[in-house]
Parts: structure tokens; sequence; C-alpha cells
């Protein structure tokens, strides 16, 4: 009668610990949050006064960020949440730059905005596409670094002026 207890509560006890091994996996991990700038300067001189296609290209790093650099070879995962841009310093506030996309270097856009006025240079949101976000999550756990490319059309030049995007992203490290 003993043993009819005795093997539950055995095998009950043998689950335990083979589940307990996964959360205690997880138990020093530790997530933060992170901002990661990236900048350009737009400085077109030639004078288009119908408009004129843009394309730059930036490395953003990840290991710029002083909680990435010291965990970076234990990080786990990263996730990107959001991108956000402002802009300052345009020598013609009249200009407007449109059908803006961020792409990494394997093409994958990552964000778009339909339309930006060089006057407003409040923070503003952009676009966000999921995939594109997903990828560059993992181009970043990868190396912790991409290439960004800025593409779109000005509606006149010459023109000058500043773009800084921000990347509001949430990484997991081991804290072991």
């Amino acid at each position: 009668m003993k043993l009819k207890y005795i093997i539950p509560l055995f095998l009950l006890f043998a689950l335990g610990t083979i589940s307990s091994c996964d959360l205690l996996g997880n138990a020093d991990d530790v997530s933060f949050e992170a901002e990661l700038p990236l900048a350009f300067t737009v400085d077109e001189q030639a004078d288009n006064p119908s408009g004129k296609s843009y394309t730059d290209s930036q490395l953003l790093n990840a290991s710029s960020d002083p909680d990435v650099a010291k965990y970076a070879s234990k990080i786990k995962e990263f996730k990107v949440n959001r991108i956000t841009y402002r802009i300052s310093g345009a020598t013609d506030p009249l200009v407007s730059f449109t059908n803006g996309t961020l792409k990494l270097a394997s093409g994958k856009t990552i964000a778009t905005v339909s339309s930006v006025s060089l006057s407003n240079t409040a923070e503003l949101e952009l676009n966000a596409d999921t995939a594109g976000f997903n990828e560059l999550a993992s181009a970043l756990l990868s190396d912790k670094q991409e290439m960004v490319q800025l593409q779109g059309t000005l509606s006149k030049t010459p023109i000058k002026f500043y773009v800084d995007f921000t990347f509001y992203t949430t990484i997991t490290a081991n804290a072991l």
C-alpha cells in the first residue's frame, strides 16, 4: 500500500527537478533597456529644384552602450521595441523628405515614414516593420552591430540637415 504512494511522489519530485533546471537557468538572466543612437548628416549641395533621391548608410553599433558592452559576451536576446527620429539644423525648413525608409544591409525594411517636414524638430516615431525589427535584433545578437541605410526623396536641393535616430531596445543577458 505504501508503494502505491511512493511511486507518484517520486515521479512528481523527478518532474519538478527537471523543470526547475530550466527555471534556474533563467533565474540569473538580467533584462535592461538600451537606447541606441544613429546619426545621419544629409548634405546635398547640387541644385535640384524638382527634388532628388537620397541614400546613405551608417553603422548602428550596440556595443557603444555601456550596459551592452558590459554584457556583450552574455547577451541572449535583443528586442527592438521602436525607432524614433529627430530633425535638426535644416538650412531650408520648407523642404520635405518623403518615402523615408530605414533598411538593413540585407535590404530588409525595418521602418518607414511617408513624409517628413524639415521644420518639425520634435521626436517622432517611425512606422515599424515587425519582420525587419526581428531581423535587426538577430543581426545585433550576432555581432552587436549592423549597417543601416536611410533612403528617401528630398523635395528640392540644396539642403543640409541632421537626422538623429534612436533605437529603443530591450536586452536580455546572462548575469553570471
